[in-house]
């Protein structure tokens, strides 16, 4: 199953003249000449990406239209991307804002959508998510199905794409595929890819899969670039205060054991340990440590987080193993795979030989000894 990920107004949130206090001006973002993103106050005028600015433009308050990069916003999705990676390590990035993730088992897929959506709660944002067979299709779900059944079982994918609209689709050939009859997306899947070779010639095959629900490229998950592992002393029960460095050591035990166990389901190793602390008193800390030689040990983390902690209390810590690299075990499989050891008789039977053949010389020498002996 694959979960598509999305959320509303996340450029216009981190936009930071938009953020500043005298917000005297309205916001439209845009990206590659497309509205991306706009100012949420514009919806009470009636303003839509699709509809344009003229209803906006006969506000008193001036209205910019601004070009962005969305590449300059991915530093506030990592925190989005870090909790979906709680529940899986199977995450393929859209856009800063959207993101794919694959689930193998049913039950974590059904608690993260749980999870999912009280996060956005709790961080008073808006988002939404679509789930199905494909990467597209839990797209469409997420953008076309309504309350809070968005999944897409994959014995009624095509049901589902017979009844969504073609439009939903941004096709360039829109206009030529609803003059041969074409409204929904499950009709175009329907069409031979001969007929629509004849029609779009190369771009056929691209306009086949999207009628299919198939993806144009296929679900790639993103290897991990660090691992983290937090916590925050001051909401623990039973202490809900700065610990000391002894009180924190079971904490740190179980906080390196995850972070083993999520190098180990990478395959990978940390070649460096950063540790950031906040003191119960002053500035915060950072410290770290590059190691000789890339680990994955759980052990070895704990030695270097315990011998960089400051003696006094301290309210959170956060821990990040980064420059990530392939696991020894990981390299040696790219060139050896145990094999299944083969039974005797094939190994002996390049070497057997039915009969004798002996030379023409051996022959005659045979004759003449039996002549005159």
């Amino acid at each position: 199953m694959i979960v598509y990920c999305g959320l509303r107004h996340f450029y216009i949130r981190h936009f930071e003249p938009y953020q500043a206090e005298a917000q005297d001006t309205y916001y439209i973002l845009t990206h590659k000449q497309k509205v991306w993103d706009f100012s949420p106050e514009l919806k009470a005028y009636g303003y839509t990406p699709q509809a344009g600015s003229q209803a906006v433009l006969r506000l008193d308050k001036p209205v910019l239209t601004l070009a962005i990069k969305p590449q300059d916003f991915l530093p506030w999705a990592q925190k989005w991307h870090a909790f979906s990676r709680q529940y899986t390590t199977e995450l393929e990035v859209e856009y800063p804002h959207a993101w794919y993730l694959r689930f193998e088992q049913p039950v974590i897929f059904q608690q993260f959508i749980l999870d999912w959506a009280e996060k956005l709660r709790q961080e008073g944002w808006e988002g939404i998510w679509g789930a199905g067979e494909s990467k597209l299709v839990a797209k469409l779900a997420a953008h076309n199905l309504p309350g809070p059944n968005r999944v897409v079982p994959a014995e009624q994918t095509q049901n589902f794409l017979q009844q969504l609209p073609l439009r939903r689709l941004p096709l360039e050939e829109l206009d030529a595929l609803e003059k041969l009859g074409v409204t929904t997306v499950g009709q175009l899947g329907e069409i031979p890819l001969v007929e629509l070779a004849s029609q779009f010639g190369p771009k056929a095959p691209a306009l086949h899969k999207l009628g299919r629900g198939e993806d144009l490229v296929p679900f790639q998950a993103e290897q991990i670039q660090e691992c983290r592992w937090s916590l925050d002393c001051t909401v623990l029960e039973g202490f809900l205060r700065p610990l000391h460095p002894h009180e924190l050591k079971p904490y740190l035990k179980q906080g390196m054991e995850e972070l083993a166990a999520a190098l180990h389901s990478q395959h990978k190793a940390a070649g460096r340990l950063q540790l950031d602390m906040c003191p119960a008193q002053g500035p915060p800390l950072k410290k770290e440590r590059r190691f000789k030689e890339a680990g994955t040990q759980a052990r070895l983390f704990l030695r270097t987080v315990e011998s960089l902690l400051p003696p006094e209390p301290l309210a959170q810590i956060e821990i990040v193993l980064s420059e990530l690299e392939p696991s020894a075990a990981a390299q040696l499989s790219m060139f050896w795979e145990p094999q299944a050891p083969k039974p005797l008789e094939e190994e002996l039977a390049p070497f057997t030989q039915i009969g004798i053949e002996l030379p023409r010389r051996e022959q005659l020498l045979l004759l003449w000894k039996e002549c005159f002996t």
